[in-house]
């Protein structure tokens, strides 16, 4: 009887792994959803459309970038964490998910075991504009001194892109206050209009500075913007800080790896097209195409700085 029983479980495979076989090799067929965890305008989204619209060549299938703001950038990576493993939904699971949310709130989603990572693409800068609310700051210093007359606001859609305001006034004394949203353009807005004091500035703040209605101070990041060659580093000024904003993407645990594979691969092509590369570079968004091995490790090298910044700062839930 057990002899009878292991044939016909041998005989019934052939019949299913062709089909299984089909359906990966025939992969994609429809729509293939992309997910942000924020908004429109900001540094994230123009990534995702720009991979977005490669990728749909390179597929021939429509890929559809959706915004999920809000819940510190949780909400992107809570959906694909939830989504079928078929392929045919991925997104944006940057080190803001992976690094950041876990240490300060209740995620709905296991960073290291909810995914299946897919690849790195890219760095966002970090810059650190001011507004109207302080018309006496043109200077770095002079930010750090109003820092320590009074309390500065600063906006932020997560803690993770605020590591250096933190450091900062460790390092100095200043009074930097943590105000969370859900959209980086809503927090640039709110700077303009004099409500906010700060905030961790992208792509949205190249024309707001320019335009006159921010001045940006320092940069965040491990380099100076090319749009404003002459504004220094914080390390450059002195502050051994710096902001590291990686981002990749993932997909739902479970994708059957000859779909996650040219999934990876689609997205890789796209991110090394010099086309791609351009559209980012003109936003001041750093190019950094990474294997997914490359990418992991990369988020593991930023990983101690980056609870060590939001620890001192007092940001890290109590479990």
């Amino acid at each position: 009887m057990r002899r009878r029983i292991v044939t016909a479980g041998l005989l019934a495979l052939p019949g299913l792994a062709p089909g299984l076989a089909r359906a990966q090799a025939a992969w994609p067929t429809r729509e293939i959803a992309l997910i942000t965890g924020f908004g429109p305008g900001g540094g994230t989204d123009l990534i995702a459309r720009a991979l977005a619209a490669h990728m749909e060549k390179a597929l021939g299938v429509s890929v559809v970038v959706r915004n999920m703001p809000g819940a510190g950038g949780t909400l992107g990576p809570a959906a694909v964490a939830r989504a079928r493993p078929d392929g045919y939904t991925f997104g944006l699971v940057a080190a803001s998910a992976v690094l950041v949310a876990p240490l300060t709130m209740d995620t709905p989603y296991k960073p290291w075991e909810s995914f299946d990572f897919l690849c790195g693409t890219s760095e966002l800068r970090i810059g650190i504009p001011v507004g109207p609310s302080l018309p006496e700051v043109r200077t770095l210093e002079d930010f750090i001194a109003a820092g320590r007359r009074r309390r500065i606001h600063f906006a932020t859609t997560n803690p993770g892109s605020a590591v250096s305001f933190f450091q900062l006034a460790r390092m100095t004394g200043a009074d930097f206050h943590y105000v969370a949203f859900g959209s980086i353009t809503d927090a640039a807005a709110q700077v303009v209009g004099g409500h906010i004091d700060s905030y961790t500035g992208t792509v949205e703040m190249i024309p707001l500075v320019k335009g006159g209605q921010l001045r940006m101070v320092a940069s965040a990041s491990v380099d100076r913007w090319p749009e404003f060659p002459d504004v220094p580093t914080l390390r450059e000024a002195g502050y051994d800080t710096v902001t590291r904003q990686l981002v990749g993407f993932a997909a739902p645990v479970g994708i059957p790896q000859p779909v996650r594979d040219r999934l990876a691969d689609a997205i890789l092509a796209a991110a090394r097209d010099p086309e791609v590369q351009a559209r980012q570079a003109s936003a001041s968004i750093a190019p950094r195409p990474m294997t997914r091995d490359e990418y992991l490790a990369a988020l593991q090298s930023v990983r101690p700085g980056i609870e060590e910044a939001l620890n001192a700062a007092g940001v890290v839930r109590r479990r």
